[in-house]
C-alpha cells in the first residue's frame, strides 16, 4: 500500500480522537484488474481498471457512525468525520457495538503469488486466443465462441483502528472463462465454464477447451422429459448453486430479524444425520483461505450443522453480542459499505461415494448438471425453490440422453432432511473450487416438471 495512504489513515484516526470520537476504525480496500477478451481470432476487448475504497466508522456520543469515500486525499479527513457525525445524529437505536482490539495472533497466510504477478497483457491475450482456437478445433459442431476471457486481478485489504489493531493482506489471481455454442441441425446448445489458477503453469488451454467441448457436445439433442416425481442427483456444481442460494439462512443477522426459517431452531435437528455443514476460514494450501474478517477477527472453523443438528449461525461482532456468543469471524463489507455477514468457505462435508457409485445407487432418475433462475425461483425464508434445470437421464445406473427445459421444485430444508447419499467430490484445490461447495447429492424424490 502507498505510504501516503498509510499517512492519511494515521491522520484520520488521530483527528477522529481530537474531534470527540471515543474510538475509530478505517477499512481500506483496493483492486486492480486487467482483462482481455478474444473472438474470431482477434482481441476484441482490453480493460485495465483500478478501484479503491475507504470506509471510516467511529463511536461518537454513544453511537457508531459511518462514512466512506473513493477519493483518498488529505481533504477527505474533515469530510469523513463530518459525515460520520451526521450519521450518528440520525440514528434512533443505540448499538453496543465497538471496534475490535485485535487478536493476539493471526494465522500465517500469504495470498499473493509472485509467479502470478508476472502475468502481462501478452500472456492474457495469448490465453484468450488459445482458448477460442482449441475449443473450435475440438469438434466441428462447435460453431462459435461467445466468450473467451483471461483476467488477472490483485488486491489489498487494510484495517487499522485506535485500539492498536492493524490487519493487512494481499492477494492476486488468474481467471479464465470459456463459453461456446454447438449446433446440430436446428438444435443449438451453449455451455460456459470459469477457472481460477494458482500458478501460470496450471493454465492449459487444450484441457480447458476439452472440458467445455465435451460438455456442450453432450447437450446436443436434449429434450424435456415427462413431468414426474423421481430421484435426482445434483452434481457438485448444481449443488453448490443451491447451497449458495440459501446460505443467507445461516446468517445470524437474518435469523435475528426473522428472515430465516432457522429462527428458534438452534440445537434442533434440521437435516438428516448424514449432513454436516461447515464454514472454514483457513484451509491449508488453498487459495480460498481467509485469515481474518472485515472487523479483524480471525476466521474460524464453524460447524453450522453437526450430523443434522443446527449448532451455530455465522456471526459478526454485532450479532454475536446480541446472542451472547463470540463472533465466528464472518463480518463482511467492501470499502464503501457497512458491516454485514457472509460465509468464508461454506461446504457440506464429503460423503463416501464416487459419482459413478451415486449413479449405480440411484439406478433410474435424472442427473442435474445445472440450475438457473436462482434469484427469481427461490424463497430464501421458506426454503421453497422452483428452478429451470438441465442434465441427463440416468437409466440402469448409466448416464443416457440429455434433458433440458425441465424444472425441479422442492424445499431446501426438506432436501436437507431427505438427502440419501453424498458424493466425495468437494475439492478445495482445483481451479473449479469456489467459496460455496457441496459434493454431489442423491435426493430420492423431487418433483420434475417437463412436457
Amino acid at each position: 500500500m502507498d505510504n501516503k495512504i498509510r499517512e492519511y489513515i494515521d491522520e484520520l484516526l488521530k483527528q477522529a480522537l481530537k474531534e470527540g470520537f471515543t474510538e475509530a476504525e478505517v477499512y481500506y480496500e483496493s483492486d486492480s484488474t486487467m482483462s482481455v477478451s478474444a473472438r474470431e481470432g482477434k482481441i476484441i476487448q482490453f480493460e485495465n481498471s483500478d478501484t479503491t475504497g475507504l470506509s471510516f466508522r467511529g463511536l461518537y456520543n454513544g453511537q457508531m457512525g459511518y462514512a466512506d469515500t473513493e477519493d483518498i486525499q488529505p481533504d477527505m479527513i474533515p469530510f469523513l468525520l463530518s459525515q460520520a457525525k451526521d450519521n450518528c445524529s440520525v440514528l434512533e437505536v443505540k448499538e453496543s457495538i465497538t471496534v475490535f482490539e485485535g487478536e493476539k495472533e493471526y494465522p500465517d497466510y500469504n495470498g499473493f503469488s509472485d509467479d502470478l504477478a508476472k502475468i502481462d497483457y501478452e500472456m492474457l491475450a495469448k490465453a484468450s486466443l488459445d482458448l477460442e482456437k482449441e475449443v473450435l478445433a475440438y469438434d466441428s459442431r462447435i460453431e462459435a465462441v461467445d466468450d473467451s476471457n483471461a483476467v488477472y486481478s490483485s488486491g489489498e485489504l487494510f484495517i487499522q483502528n485506535t485500539k492498536g489493531m492493524i490487519c493487512e493482506s494481499r492477494n492476486n489471481a488468474f481467471f479464465a472463462y470459456l463459453g461456446c455454442r454447438a449446433v446440430e441441425g436446428e438444435d443449438v446448445q451453449t455451455y460456459g465454464k470459469s477457472w481460477c489458477f494458482d500458478h501460470r503453469s496450471d493454465f492449459d488451454a487444450k484441457k480447458c477447451a476439452k472440458f467445455v467441448g465435451e460438455k456442450v457436445i453432450a447437450k446436443l439433442g436434449a429434450e424435456p422429459v415427462d413431468s414426474l416425481k423421481t430421484p435426482i442427483i445434483l452434481d457438485r456444481f448444481a449443488a453448490n448453486s443451491l447451497l449458495g442460494a440459501f446460505s443467507g439462512a445461516f446468517s445470524a443477522e437474518a435469523i435475528q430479524k426473522g428472515l430465516s426459517r432457522l429462527v428458534g431452531k438452534l440445537g434442533e435437528r434440521i437435516a438428516n444425520e448424514k449432513i454436516t455443514l461447515i464454514d472454514e476460514g483457513m484451509i491449508e494450501g488453498s487459495r480460498l483461505s481467509i485469515p481474518f474478517d472485515s472487523e479483524g477477527v480471525a476466521t474460524k472453523r464453524t460447524v453450522l450443522i453437526d450430523k443434522g443438528i443446527f449448532t451455530s449461525a455465522i456471526h459478526n461482532r454485532k450479532t454475536a453480542l446480541v446472542d451472547g456468543v463470540e463472533s465466528t469471524g464472518n463480518a463482511s463489507r467492501s470499502g464503501k459499505s457497512g458491516l454485514g455477514i457472509s460465509p468464508c468457505n461454506l461446504h457440506f462435508e464429503n460423503g463416501d461415494c464416487s459419482q459413478q457409485q451415486l449413479f449405480e445407487k440411484m439406478g433410474n432418475g435424472i442427473y442435474i448438471t445445472a440450475i438457473y433462475g436462482l434469484h427469481a425461483g427461490i424463497n430464501g425464508i421458506s426454503g421453497d425453490f422452483s428452478l429451470m434445470s438441465e442434465g441427463f437421464v440416468v437409466r440402469d445406473g448409466k448416464v443416457a440422453e440429455p434433458v433440458n427445459q425441465i424444472t425441479i421444485a422442492d424445499n431446501f430444508f426438506d432436501v436437507l432432511m431427505k438427502v440419501d447419499t453424498l458424493g466425495n467430490d468437494v475439492e478445495f484445490f482445483s481451479p473449479e473450487a469456489s467459496r460455496i461447495q457441496s459434493p454431489s447429492l442423491l435426493i430420492p424424490d423431487v418433483s420434475v416438471a417437463g412436457k
